[in-house]
Order: structure tokens, then C-alpha cells, then sequence
């Protein structure tokens, strides 16, 4: 490099900067000073990596500082500037840390890591695809601190629910905001028609000042998903393969039917005798019981007589091998990328088939995407991207729909009885209660429910989106978009003949639902970008205006009457009904946000969107959405200490609003339904109002406060911290109106939430340990949830059916909430002694007098923790040897409580005559056969309140903590000397198990179970679908 002399004492340097490759970095920020002056001059790179300083010194000493955004930053003390024509100083600088060099999406653009000043976690492809499952979200699950994923119902095809950052609402929608390429999705609308192998990563803004830019739909958080777009000069064609089996966990067991048969005995003999013991006795015969005015549950079963008698061979099904399957999965996804310097595609096909591991039950799903970006010229670029997907779902209502879920059936069929008759054919309940004349049976043949009935979901989707931006200046560009996601489902319901229903007998004539649904979401979006740096500044400006109108329609068709089994759908009805609704609702929105540094280590941004809504009633239509942040990368100053250690810090602190408009799209409006009414003695047709208008409900608002840390060790881990604490005002709430208004209830902005907690990622680049290379990733997340104020004057609100969960002020949102439960009373002496309940027996619970007013009621009731853990975790390992590669990953939860229903209702054999779990069976209380048992004395005939009462307790409130092997992976890349005689670029082979095994006190099937949508009851575990776990082999052919 030349040196030009300025004058006699005076001289130039002229540098260069390059990467770790040697390429040119255009943009490093180089300080310089002469050594021991505080007098400092800057300068940054041009587009070709190289810098000047004039009018230096001839014969002084000077030193150099050059940093840039995710890389280390380089010293260079004491050079020497002398008078000749060589004052040069070429500069390679190394990655910080690989992940402080990413670039992550913000919403509306693109960042690098090390100017981050938001609490954003990224997960790339590459970290999902050794999952496999049909959600991406599914893949998450460990992935990122803060997001709670639940398995709520694992049944292919439906989504899991996702928290990120606690619940901060109690009555309006709670999941996150999914954006798609630009496109945000609807509410509520499912993911699972996005194709996981077509993500290139997945961005989550979980802090309201990230997530403001999306204002009043990112209360509840925001996931970016990038799908992935072809390379310049990359032609590249990959096909995927894998397939597999899946199987349940066998942690629920139940009685077999020698068990059943004495359990049942006992339940019927105890509810005889404790009506009334000094008149009765279990050693009464059949005419005895009935003359003493025994009751059809009190009386023995003759049919059980063989089972009492443990005779071999007699029928003992397990309902759970009948219901349950090894079920197969399969997925076969091809994709085609390219591109040159002006153009790249990207087009892929997948086809997944996932068994579902009960019979019959499964997903099918057919997606593709075509994605297009060209530069039409120096200043137009433009792009199209299309995703159709359809998926065919043969599914059940898995939640308390006992009518027609096979996994609720198991808990109330009798392994006395078997699926199938004699010749073969499935037992329908006329046959099966022709079989047990003395009770009848409450269930359904569950085979025959999960093969009968046809419950099938044909969701058709197709969103995309074009753009085209226009360069109207160097760094100002123009960019307009628009796009659309078109929703059509089709659900089709049929019961036939021969199946009943709960507690409800066949046959009966066939019915049939047909149900249709269309949505159609427009989006049209301008955004004007301005970027530029000079000297020691950057600066990034935004700014937007966007456009939204949902349009939606279901129409619900239901035939009855159906005279013919082979007649599947409602034409055979000879009677019909039809209910039809449609919504629309729109959003405007303007967006601006400015970015800016100075010398790469002062960061500012502040951000503003105004909304507004067609939900919210006519005088609250807008609101303003703003947030500012800052950062300050610490280890850039010249007094932060050099160390081969801590190799970069930045302190970061943010605040910001978002809202969540989440609830129906007329919420703030007069409605009215047809209504018959009577004048005189007519009968006539007309409306009647059902809700009453509230012209000042608007959105939910949440607040937030994050301080945060990003240190970088030894240049090859980066850790992440944060703190935050967020308040939710303005909460919807149902607040009663009085009786004059005609309504019960009003829905009104009241109410508070507070969540905080702290958060910890840590991830890097490999080392190597010898031939061995490895790398670890891992965080942890802690939540507190409190309600801070309910309607005025409301301090709580009791939900449930058993009045068990309780949101409280100063309180979390759905505690369980019920009783203490200490023993069994074994004796009358120690009920009378006791403060204890109406009604109670020996054999019932003993319940503790927790306010020691001497009786036990209500006022006994307290808290035993929520489904909302005290805090999650994840962490994987990484390990390669040549062509070898070994992933192993675990995710875990920590202080959840569940209510278990299933054992509180099925167990206690005074509701269902149900067949009792093992546990239960194994620690039931009999005075003589089990002195020492903790559970309640079966009572079949004697339902006291006491067992009624204590269903909401301590008994049945479950610890829910888990840890799970998420995914193991073994894979092999052949060397390149073979797959380069075949002419293929790469060829890897893997075998993968996904979810082998949970360690958890929880005896259901999932710890993550929960049968509600409802937040004021959220951690109800009731018959939920089972996780899977599985066993995969594929291989990924790359040519």
C-alpha cells in the first residue's frame, strides 16, 4: 500500500480489512489516536475493506482499534508512521463467536446478532429437522428460553399450544403472533400446514420492544419463521426420506379384570353396608339386598362370580392394547434451489403420512412451495412466494367428549367383556349391556368407536405473498407487498347406526355433520427503508403502512335419520338442520422504527405503531404501540480489559407496549339471534338481543421492561441473560351488569397481570477435543405469575367444575385450588372427633380444618400451584468424528401442577362404574385386605359429598415435572471420495429417536396434557392424546 506525503512533517496510512476467508469487510469502524493522546479520530471502511488517515505525524507512534458487528475486535499498539512510501496495516479479524456473527429477523428487516438490543431467540434448520413431527412448533420444544411448548394433545394434526413468556390475559386468545415470510397469519389459525423441512430458521421476539413493530397482535409474543429461498451459483437438488415407527409410553395401567372383578365387589359391598351398618352386612345374599331396600349398585354381580373365583381362561381384555397401535410414519420431501447473480428459486414438494398411535386415527399432508426472487434491474427487484398445502386428518374430539373419544372409553370399559363377538364381528353396546343386566355398561365399545364413526378434516390452505422494491436512492428503498392466505376446511361427521352413545344405547338411526369453513386474509403492505453510514455512524430507518381485512364463513349442516350404515354422509338424512355464520374484520396500521450506532458499540432504536381495529367498539378503534431500546457493546471501549476469555459484553435494556386484540370480531356490539315469541295466542318470529355494546372495549395492553447481557467466551460460546417484567392491563373481562340491562354480564377493559421471570441461553461454535468435535447449546427460563387487580371489588374468580382452579388477586391465574387431604378415616370414633363433612363414612377422606373454625367447609379450600411451571430448560450436545454426527437433546419442566380428573372421576367408582388404575387398585383402603391403603374405600353405592367435594384436592392435584430425552440422532455423511463416484454432492444416513423416555411422577400419558383452551382452567388433564415416542431411520441425498 502507498504513502503519500502531506508535507514535511506529515504523512497518509492506507489500510485494508479482511475475514477470516481474505474477502474485503466494507463498514469496520477503525479508531485511531496517537499512543498517550486522548485525542481520538475514526473512520470506517469503504465497499472495498479499505481506510485512510491523513495528516499523521512522521516519526509517532499510533494506535489502532478496528471492530465491526460479530467479530473480535483487533489491536494494533505503537505503529510507527515514517516518512517513506509503505505506512500500511492490513487487519484480518475473526468471528467473535459464531453466533454474535448470525444475522436474526426483527420483523420488517433483517439485524446482526451483535446489535441486537431486544430479547430474540433464534433456532435454525438444522436444530429442528432432527425432530421429527408434523409442527414445527413441535420442534421447538427446548429449543428457546421462555417458550413453553405443550404436547397438549399429541394426536397428528393438531397444534401445541405455545406460551412464551407466561399467560397474560384471562379471557381473550393467548397464542403468539406467527408470521410467515412477512405474512402474519391469523390468530388461532392452525400451523401445521407448514412444511418443517422448508424453515430455514425460526425467529421469536419475546419482549414487547422487539415484538412493537407488530403492535396490537404481539402481546403474546411473535415467531418469524424464514422459510428457505436457493443460493447464487448453487444448483442444488436434495431429496429426504425418512419413515418409522411410533409407539405410546406405558405409564398408565389399569386393573385386569380379576382385579376389576374384586375391586368392583368391594365398591358394591361397602356402598351396601354403609347406608346403614348396623343393619347390613356384606355376607347379605342378592334376595337379602334387595329386600333390605338395596339399590341395583348395591347389589353384587353374578357374572363376576367366575372371576372371584380366579378361574383360568376367562375373558381380560386390555382395553389399552385394543385401543392403542404401533402406528407407522413416513415422509418424502424433494427440493429443487438455484440461482445466479440476479435470480434464485426455490421450489420443494413434501408428502408426510403419520399413523396415529390410536387406530384408524391419522394425518395425511400433501404441501409444496415455490419461491422466486430476481433483480429486474439495478434499482427493481421482485419476488413470489406460494405455499399450497392440504391435509387430510382422520381425528376424534379428544378432550371430555366421552360420547365419541376411544381414549376416555378405556377408562370406563369392563375387561370382562371383549371388542369383538364370537364370529368375529366388533360388540356394539346393545350386545355389550345385553351382557351385564344388573348395571348395564356406561361406555361404548372403543374399538368399535375409534372404527365406526367418521370424523375427518380436509384442510385445504394456500398463502403467499409478491413483492416489489424499487431503489430510489443509494440506501432508500421503496418495497410493496402483497398477499393472501386462503383457508377452506371441510369436517365431516358420521355416527352410525349401531354405535350409542354416553350412557346412551344402540341402535339408534344414524346421524351425520357436515361442516364448512372459509377464510380468506388480504394483505397489503408499503414500507419505505433508508440505510446509511458514514464516518463512525450507522443509521436504519423504517417506515410502513400496512393493510388487513379477514373475510370468513361457516356453514354447519346436521341430518338425522339416516336409515342406511352404507349412507356415510348427510344425504341419506331424512331430517336436516343448518346453521351459517360469517365475520369480517380489518386492521390498518402505521409503522415506523429507527435504528442507530455510533462506532459499532453505542445501539439506539425506538420504534411506533398505531392500529386500528374494526373489533373494538367506536370510540377506542386506534392505539399507539410504541418502544425504545439501547445497548452498549462494553467490550469495543478502549478501558474494557483484553482477555483470550471474555471476548465480547454488551449490556442491553429495553421498554415497550403491545396489545393483544384477540376476541371475536363483533365483541363490541349490540347482538341478536332469532327468537320465537308469543303475542296473544300467536306465535311469532323475531330477535332478541344476546349481548350488550360496549363502544369503549379496546385491546389488552402489555407493558415490559428487559435488561439483558450478551457475554462472548473464549471466541467460541455466547451467553445470553435477561431479566423482565411485563404488566397486562386493560384485561376483557365478563363483569355482571344488573338485572335492569336485561344481560347478566358485560364485556369490559378491567382487570391486571403481572409476569416476570429470568432467562439464560448459552450456545456456540465447535471445539475440538482431538479427532472428536463438540458443541453444546442450553437455557433455562424462570416465570412468576401474579394477578395484580380483577374487576372492581372482585378479588377472585372460581372456575371448573369441581370449583378448582381460583384466579385471585395477588395470586397466579388458575391456581388449583381445593382441599387438603391428610388420610383416610378408618374408623366412626375418629369421624366423630374430627372436624370432618356432612355425609362423611369411614373409608372417606380426612380433610384438614385449614382456618380451625372446627367444621370443615368451603373456607377450607387453598391453593396447590398451576400448570404454569416455575421454570423450563432445554440443552443438547453435539458430537461429530469424521462422518460421524451424535445429537442428543433434552427438555424439561420444573414446579407444574395438574389436575388429574381422569383418576378423580373413573377411580373412585362412585360416578362411573369404571375400571380403577393399577395405582389406585394397589392403594385403596379395606380394612382388612389393605389397612394401611391412602386412597378412599371404593363406594359404589353411597356417593358421600365428602368423596364428591374432595375430587377438587390435593388427592388428585399431580406434580407434573418432567424431564425428556426430546431427540437422539446418529447420522453418517459418506465420505466425498464415494458419493462423488455416484456424481451426488452428499449423502447422509440417520437413524433418530424421538421422545424415548420422560422422567416424571405424572402416572397419565402426558405431563404436558391439558383439556382446555380455557385459561381460567388451564392444567385440566382429562383422556389427552399420548406423546409418541419413535423410532426413525432416513437418509438425505444431495446432488
Amino acid at each position: 500500500m502507498s504513502l503519500s506525503v502531506q508535507a514535511q512533517q506529515t504523512a497518509r496510512i492506507k489500510g485494508m480489512v479482511v475475514n477470516e476467508k481474505g474477502e474485503s469487510m466494507p463498514g469496520v469502524t477503525v479508531q485511531m489516536n496517537e499512543t498517550g493522546s486522548k485525542d481520538i479520530k475514526a473512520t470506517m471502511t469503504n465497499e472495498k475493506g479499505i481506510y485512510t488517515f491523513d495528516h499523521l505525524t512522521v516519526g509517532s507512534k499510533y494506535d489502532f482499534i478496528f471492530t465491526a458487528v460479530g467479530y473480535a475486535k483487533y489491536i494494533s499498539n505503537a505503529y510507527l508512521i515514517n516518512d517513506s512510501d509503505n505506512n500500511s496495516l492490513l487487519v484480518r479479524m475473526s468471528i467473535a463467536t459464531k453466533a454474535l456473527g448470525d444475522v436474526v429477523v426483527i420483523g420488517y428487516g433483517q439485524q446482526s446478532r451483535a446489535r441486537v438490543t431486544g430479547a430474540i431467540s433464534q433456532v435454525k434448520s438444522k436444530e429442528l429437522s432432527r425432530y421429527n413431527g408434523s409442527s414445527f412448533a413441535q420442534q421447538l420444544a427446548g429449543k428457546a428460553a421462555g417458550v413453553v411448548i405443550n404436547d397438549a394433545s399429541a394426536q397428528p394434526g393438531t397444534d401445541p399450544q405455545i406460551v412464551i413468556r407466561g399467560i397474560g390475559t384471562l379471557t381473550a386468545g393467548r397464542s403468539p403472533l406467527i408470521v410467515v415470510d412477512g405474512f402474519p397469519l391469523s390468530e388461532g389459525s392452525s400451523f401445521n400446514s407448514i412444511n418443517p423441512q422448508d424453515i430455514e430458521s425460526v425467529d421469536i421476539l419475546k419482549d414487547p420492544a422487539s415484538a412493537a413493530i407488530y403492535g396490537s397482535r404481539a402481546a403474546n409474543g411473535v415467531i418469524l419463521v424464514t422459510t428457505k429461498k436457493g443460493k447464487a451459483d448453487q444448483f442444488k437438488v436434495s431429496l429426504d426420506v425418512y419413515a418409522g415407527t411410533q409407539q405410546r409410553a406405558d405409564r398408565v395401567k389399569y386393573a385386569d379384570a380379576y382385579e376389576a372383578a374384586t375391586f368392583f365387589t368391594e365398591a358394591r359391598d361397602w356402598g351396601y353396608v354403609s347406608k346403614n351398618p348396623a343393619n347390613r352386612s356384606i355376607n347379605d345374599d342378592r334376595a337379602t339386598r334387595i329386600a333390605k331396600g338395596g339399590s341395583l349398585r348395591e347389589l353384587r354381580l353374578n357374572y363376576l362370580d367366575p372371576y372371584l373365583a380366579k378361574q383360568p381362561g376367562l375373558t381380560n381384555t386390555n382395553w389399552q392394547d385394543e385401543v392403542f397401535r404401533d402406528a407407522q410414519m413416513s415422509s418424502y420431501n424433494l427440493a429443487i434451489s438455484g440461482g445466479s447473480s440476479k435470480t434464485n428459486y426455490y421450489v420443494a414438494g413434501n408428502y408426510l403420512n403419520q399413523q396415529g398411535i390410536v387406530i384408524s386415527n391419522g394425518l395425511k399432508r400433501y404441501s409444496g412451495t415455490i419461491k422466486l426472487d430476481t433483480k429486474l434491474s439495478d434499482r427493481f427487484d421482485m419476488g413470489v412466494s406460494i405455499n399450497p398445502s392440504w391435509n387430510s386428518q382422520n381425528y376424534f374430539d379428544n378432550n371430555t367428549n366421552w360420547s365419541n373419544d376411544p381414549i376416555a372409553d378405556i377408562y370406563i370399559m369392563y375387561p370382562f367383556f371383549s371388542p369383538r363377538n364370537a364370529d368375529g364381528s366388533l360388540a356394539i353396546s346393545k350386545q355389550i349391556i345385553a351382557n351385564t343386566p344388573e348395571d348395564g355398561a356406561l361406555g361404548e365399545n372403543a374399538v368399535a368407536l375409534a372404527t365406526k364413526i367418521k370424523n375427518k378434516r380436509d384442510f385445504f390452505r394456500t398463502f403467499g405473498n409478491g413483492y416489489l422494491s424499487y431503489k430510489l436512492l443509494d440506501g432508500l428503498k421503496l418495497k410493496t407487498m402483497v398477499g393472501a392466505d386462503v383457508v377452506s376446511n371441510l369436517f365431516d361427521f358420521y355416527n352410525p347406526s349401531d354405535i350409542g352413545q354416553y350412557r346412551g344405547a344402540a341402535p339408534k338411526p344414524a346421524s351425520a355433520i357436515e361442516t364448512r369453513n372459509m377464510n380468506v386474509n388480504y394483505l397489503w403492505e408499503n414500507t419505505l427503508n433508508y440505510s446509511k453510514g458514514w464516518g463512525s455512524h450507522n443509521l436504519d430507518v423504517l417506515a410502513g403502512y400496512t393493510f388487513q381485512k379477514e373475510t370468513g364463513s361457516t356453514t354447519i349442516v346436521t341430518g338425522s335419520g339416516i336409515a342406511d350404515n352404507n349412507i356415510t354422509n348427510i344425504g341419506g338424512a331424512s331430517a336436516f338442520t343448518a346453521v351459517a355464520t360469517r365475520y369480517t374484520w380489518v386492521q390498518i396500521s402505521y409503522l415506523a422504527r429507527a435504528q442507530y450506532a455510533y462506532r459499532d458499540k453505542y445501539l439506539l432504536s425506538a420504534t411506533i405503531r398505531r392500529d386500528g381495529s374494526s373489533r373494538f367498539g367506536d370510540d377506542r378503534k386506534w392505539g399507539n404501540f410504541p418502544s425504545v431500546t439501547a445497548g452498549w457493546i462494553l467490550s469495543r471501549e478502549r478501558f474494557f480489559p483484553q482477555s483470550n476469555v471474555l471476548t465480547f459484553t454488551k449490556l442491553r435494556a429495553t421498554y415497550g407496549q403491545s396489545g393483544n386484540n384477540q376476541i371475536g370480531s363483533y365483541s363490541s356490539k349490540a347482538l341478536v339471534n332469532a327468537s320465537n315469541y308469543v303475542y296473544g295466542n300467536t306465535l311469532g318470529a323475531g330477535f332478541a338481543a344476546t349481548t350488550t355494546p360496549n363502544p369503549n372495549l379496546s385491546w389488552e395492553t402489555k407493558t415490559s421492561t428487559n435488561l439483558g447481557i450478551d457475554l462472548g467466551l473464549w471466541n467460541h460460546f455466547n451467553i445470553t441473560a435477561d431479566y423482565y417484567s411485563a404488566i397486562t392491563k386493560d384485561l376483557l373481562l365478563n363483569v355482571p351488569v344488573p338485572d335492569a340491562s336485561g344481560f347478566s354480564n358485560s364485556i369490559q377493559n378491567l382487570g391486571k397481570v403481572k409476569n416476570s421471570g429470568f432467562e439464560v441461553e448459552l450456545s456456540g461454535t465447535e471445539i475440538g477435543l482431538g479427532p472428536v468435535k463438540w458443541s453444546f447449546s442450553g437455557n433455562l427460563a424462570t416465570n412468576r405469575n401474579e394477578v395484580m387487580a380483577l374487576a372492581p371489588g372482585q378479588q377472585q374468580i372460581i372456575s371448573g367444575a369441581e370449583s378448582n382452579f381460583l384466579t385471585r388477586v395477588g395470586g397466579p391465574i388458575a391456581e388449583l385450588y381445593g382441599y387438603k387431604v391428610t388420610g383416610v378415616y378408618k374408623t366412626q370414633a375418629d369421624i366423630d372427633n374430627t372436624p370432618h363433612m356432612t355425609g362423611t363414612l369411614t373409608g372417606d377422606y380426612k380433610v384438614e380444618d385449614i382456618n380451625h373454625d372446627g367444621k370443615i367447609d368451603t373456607n377450607d379450600r387453598m391453593g396447590f400451584g398451576t400448570y404454569n411451571p416455575k421454570f423450563t430448560y432445554g440443552f443438547s450436545n453435539n458430537f461429530s468424528y469424521k462422518g460421524l454426527e451424535l445429537s442428543v437433546a433434552f427438555q424439561g419442566v420444573q414446579g407444574r401442577k395438574i389436575y388429574d380428573r381422569q383418576i378423580a372421576l373413573f377411580d373412585e367408582a362412585g360416578e362411573g362404574f369404571s375400571v380403577p388404575s393399577k395405582y389406585y387398585y394397589d392403594n385403596r383402603y379395606h380394612p382388612v385386605d389393605n389397612p394401611n391403603g391412602f386412597l378412599a374405600q371404593p363406594n359404589l353405592g353411597n356417593l358421600s359429598s365428602n368423596r364428591k367435594l374432595t375430587r377438587a384436592s390435593n388427592m388428585f392435584f399431580k406434580k407434573a415435572d418432567y424431564l425428556r430425552l426430546r431427540n437422539i440422532q446418529l447420522a453418517y455423511n459418506l465420505p466425498a471420495a464415494w458419493t462423488y463416484r455416484v456424481k451426488m454432492s452428499a449423502v447422509r444416513v440417520y437413524v433418530t429417536a424421538n421422545n424415548l423416555f420422560t422422567i416424571t411422577d405424572f402416572r397419565g400419558y402426558n405431563p404436558d396434557a391439558t383439556s382446555t383452551d380455557n385459561v381460567l382452567t388451564n392444567g385440566l388433564s382429562m383422556a389427552n392424546y399420548p406423546v409418541a415416542k419413535s423410532f426413525i431411520a432416513g437418509f438425505n441425498v444431495t446432488f
